[in-house]
């Protein structure tokens, strides 16, 4: 019964750094964007 209760804890936790990741991307493409064309901004 424990492990199943950390494999939840771990699928959520992979959850959370999956759309962390997905964030910092999506941030990083638009400072890109922005430092490549400021003016379109």
């Amino acid at each position: 019964m424990l492990d199943c209760a950390t494999n939840r804890e771990d699928a959520i936790m992979t959850l959370d750094l999956w759309l962390a990741a997905i964030t910092a991307l999506g941030l990083l493409l638009y400072l890109v964007a922005v430092l490549i064309r400021p003016e379109r901004f």
